[in-house]
C-alpha cells in the first residue's frame, strides 16, 4: 500500500510540475502570437504608403496597443491588434472593390480608442490619429467613428458597411445574437 501511495504521489508531483511548465509555455506562446500580430499589423499599415505611418506606429508602441486585449473579445495579450488584423482580412476578402489603403486604415484603427479603458472608443480612435497628424478621408473617418452606428445615414457608405460586417464576424456577434435568441425561445 505504501508503494502505491508513493507512486501515486510521484505521478501527481510530475503532473503538477508539468502543469506549471505548460502555463509558462502558454504565456510564451501568447506573447509570441502578440508579437506576430504586431508585425503583421505594421506590415499591413506600411503597405498603405500613407504619410505619418512611422509616427503612428511609434505612438501605438508607446501606448501599449500591441499587447492589449480587445474589450469583451480577443482578451488575450495582443488581442486588440489580432482583432484588428482579423477584421482587415475579413474586409479584404469581400470588400475588394474598396481602396485597399482605406480598408487597411479602417480595419486596423477602428478599435484603437479602447486603449483608453473607457467609453466612446470610436471617438478616441479618430482623435488619436488626428492628434498624431495622420489624415483620414471623410469616408474612413465616418467608418471608424460610426462603426457601432447602424443608422441608414451612415450605413449607406460601403466602407462603413464592410467594417460593421467584418467586425461582427470577428467578434462573433452573430453567434451571441443567435444564442440569445435561442434562450428566449
Amino acid at each position: 500500500m505504501k508503494k502505491l501511495l508513493y507512486i501515486l504521489s510521484l505521478v501527481l508531483a510530475v503532473l503538477a510540475v508539468s502543469g506549471c511548465r505548460s502555463k509558462e509555455g502558454k504565456a510564451d506562446r501568447e506573447h509570441a502570437k502578440a508579437m506576430a500580430s504586431r508585425e503583421e499589423f505594421i506590415e499591413i499599415f506600411r503597405s498603405t504608403g500613407r504619410p505619418g505611418t512611422e509616427a503612428v506606429i511609434s505612438h501605438l508602441d508607446s501606448m501599449g496597443f500591441f499587447t492589449m486585449g480587445a474589450g469583451s473579445h480577443h482578451l488575450q495579450e495582443g488581442g486588440l491588434a489580432r482583432h484588428s488584423v482579423e477584421v482587415y482580412r475579413i474586409m479584404k476578402s469581400f470588400a475588394w472593390f474598396q481602396p485597399s489603403g482605406s480598408i487597411a486604415v479602417v480595419a486596423l484603427f477602428h478599435d484603437m480608442g479602447k486603449v483608453r479603458n473607457g467609453g466612446w472608443h470610436t471617438w478616441y480612435s479618430v482623435q488619436f490619429l488626428k492628434d498624431w497628424g495622420f489624415e483620414l478621408t471623410e469616408e474612413e473617418y465616418l467608418a471608424i467613428y460610426r462603426h457601432h452606428n447602424l443608422e441608414s445615414e451612415y450605413f449607406r457608405h460601403p466602407l462603413h458597411r464592410a467594417l460593421v460586417v467584418a467586425d461582427a464576424i470577428s467578434t462573433g456577434w452573430w453567434k451571441m445574437w443567435h444564442l440569445r435568441k435561442k434562450r428566449k425561445d
